[in-house]
């Protein structure tokens, strides 16, 4: 079976230019929008119409699936008791698998894609934490599209997650016995839920007061 690679870049602050270039570099066709809100403050030119127009004009398809992918969802049943969205609720939601598997038909097409959202760094970003990690669970090789031009792969973003949740893992292990010990894959899921956690869409108190008593 085909492994089929998925890319994802932060539009940040970069000038138009900027942004394509990276996109050239590997060869990417299709920009897929994964924001729930598709405007920025302070980078006007990634509102939806502009950078549509921009993608457009120099040969790439843009598509908006904020709704399906986007990090802040309307069903008040993927948020916790803590009142923000969880990532697993969300992964197994029919909404979020109609857009992963719209991705793969896209791929199976043959677009080269690429995941756009607003953050720099992909660790800080639900297209790496949700979505990135929904597409390698079906078996896609993800990479993020970073600053200086390379990339980092979901992996690779993994171990920096594990490494900033659990520094002393490796360690620790050492010395505990077998009934007890922690998987590494274990602790990698451990690290998605505190990033989860950090990053998640936290609705206001009302709402959350409303998810607790429904609980």
């Amino acid at each position: 079976m085909k492994m089929f690679k998925v890319y994802s870049i932060g539009h940040s602050v970069y000038p138009n230019e900027f942004f394509f270039s990276q996109l050239r570099k590997y060869e990417v066709d299709c920009v897929i929008d994964v924001r729930s809100i598709p405007f920025s403050k302070y980078a006007s030119q990634y509102n939806k119409d502009k950078i549509h127009e921009y993608l457009k004009r120099h040969g790439l398809m843009y598509l908006f699936m904020g709704e399906e992918l986007g990090a802040r969802r309307s069903d008040l049943t993927l948020y916790n008791a803590e009142g923000y969205v969880d990532f697993e609720k969300v992964s197994r939601s029919d909404l979020f698998l109609v857009g992963i598997e719209r991705i793969m038909v896209g791929l199976q097409k043959g677009y080269n894609i690429a995941l756009m959202c607003t953050e720099k760094d992909p660790i800080v970003c639900h297209r790496a934490i949700l979505v990135g990690k929904g597409l390698q669970d079906c078996g896609c090789a993800v990479s993020h599209i970073k600053e200086d031009g390379n990339t980092e792969t979901q992996s690779q973003l993994e171990e920096r997650m594990l490494n900033h949740y659990f520094p002393n893992w490796g360690q620790q292990s050492l010395f505990v016995d077998q009934e007890n010990a922690y998987s590494h894959n274990d602790i990698v899921t451990k690290s998605y839920r505190l990033k989860n956690a950090d990053i998640g869409y936290r609705l206001e108190s009302e709402y959350r007061e409303v998810i607790q008593a429904s609980l």
